[in-house]
């Protein structure tokens, strides 16, 4: 036992082979997580991006809605789309839907509809959806809000 302990004549190539080899393998993994990690950072960051700007869109439509005595009025630089049939809503008392053509700029397309209600207690009230969606990666954002046309009164 003594003799291996003892022993001066250094590394052999099957010992420097195998320590190579598991160096390899650990610096692979960590690669990997690098790699992945990178991923989610880009996509968070897109995801981010879209809510952004999501964010500013709904604040256009909300400061339109002050001053707005139709929803028509809340859907400008959005054209109506004739075509649509009324998606389903989980909102009680909804009158109608409006679907808007998708407005795509260079970054980000937006999908925008808006629904009314049939109820006199929410007369003036206009139901917002609106989605920003990356061009590049389809990451979106989605955005909701019910507006008061003309302010609350």
């Amino acid at each position: 036992m003594l003799k291996f302990i003892k022993n001066d004549d250094g590394l052999s190539l099957l010992e420097v082979v195998v320590a190579l080899l598991l160096i390899g393998i650990i610096l692979i993994s960590f690669f990997a997580l690098l790699l992945q990690s990178n991923k989610t950072t880009h996509k968070s960051n897109v995801i981010m991006d879209a809510t952004y700007v999501a964010q500013q869109e709904m604040e256009k439509i909300y400061n339109l809605a002050g001053n707005a005595s139709t929803y028509e009025r809340l859907a400008s630089g959005y054209t109506l789309d004739e075509n649509t049939s009324n998606p389903y809503t989980s909102l009680p008392n909804i009158d109608k839907t409006y679907t808007y053509l998708p407005r795509k700029e260079e970054k980000f397309t937006y999908y925008l509809t808006l629904q009314t209600f049939s109820s006199l207690t929410y007369k003036n009230a206009v139901y917002v959806h609106l989605e920003a969606v990356d061009n590049h990666s389809n990451s979106k954002a989605t955005m909701e809000n019910v507006y008061i046309l003309g302010g609350a009164k």
